[in-house]
């Protein structure tokens, strides 16, 4: 067992980090004899080496608390691995890790959102700069540059200001404004702008008004997720809100450009 498993166990039964887990051993033979009922698969463990005990022991913890460590015969491998690393994660968090698979997963995309090639982009949005309407925003918003300034609207292409608007609207209703503000989520680094990309020579999406950044001092440009303020679990929900409508984050996609999210896809 590695070290977070040797934890995660020790945890499980009450067993001070201090202690060698060998010095323990007596602790995980009275828990395995107590549950020996749910130890049908594992015949004559009470002969088995200390260390399969421990294992045994772990197997055991994991599938009480509704994990898969696979079967219950005290051998360490890839799936009581990866069950220990979630049983790790619940005991620290109270709630399971998110499936990191699922992130690989095809993205809702209910507004059909084409691919961020320039011929789609204006087969989709037309000519950049044309079709561009006023949005305002459910709540205020402060220029990252220039804080004492309030923005109240600003403008983006016709076919995404509803869903600006719904976006923002269930971030509202799920943080309130307090956490709007703590989070940094009212800070706003800009929408439409006919330009090239940075670091780039295509144009931008921002030249159609399809994509907005937010908080670029926190999120800069080529931080990747150990730096930008966007990454960490307190915005999941953010960019659940921007997802479920089909919108792309250029940080969980790429990992650099956290505070970029734009309608048009990878």
């Amino acid at each position: 067992m590695d070290t977070l498993a040797v934890l995660s166990l020790k945890n499980a039964l009450n067993i001070s980090h201090n202690s060698d887990l060998g010095d323990s051993h007596a602790v995980v033979q009275h828990y395995l004899q107590q549950h020996s009922a749910e130890l049908a698969q594992a015949e004559a463990w009470q002969s088995w080496p200390a260390q399969r005990q421990a294992v045994l022991c772990l197997q055991l913890c994991c599938k009480q608390a509704g994990l898969q460590p696979g079967l219950l015969d005290g051998w360490w491998g890839p799936q009581t691995s990866y069950a220990a690393e979630q049983l790790a994660g619940l005991q620290q968090h109270q709630k399971m890790p998110p499936p990191w698979r699922d992130r690989y997963s095809t993205p809702a995309n209910p507004n059909n959102w084409p691919l961020d090639r320039e011929q789609e982009l204006r087969a989709f949005f037309g000519e950049p700069g044309e079709q561009l309407v006023k949005v305002s925003f459910p709540y205020p918003m402060r220029l990252a540059w220039d804080m004492s300034t309030t923005v109240l609207a600003t403008q983006c292409h016709q076919k995404v200001a509803a869903s600006v608007q719904k976006v923002l609207e269930q971030v509202l209703l799920y943080y309130g404004f307090d956490a709007v503000q703590q989070l940094r989520l009212d800070l706003y680094g800009g929408g439409f702008n006919l330009r090239a990309r940075r670091g780039g020579s295509s144009l931008s999406t921002h030249s159609w008004g399809i994509a907005f950044d937010f908080d670029p001092e926190h999120n800069q440009l080529k931080w990747g997720s150990d730096k930008a303020a966007f990454a960490q679990s307190g915005y999941d929900y953010w960019w659940q809100c921007w997802e479920d409508e089909g919108w792309v984050s250029l940080g969980r996609s790429r990992n650099y450009d956290w505070m970029h999210v734009q309608a048009a896809r990878l």
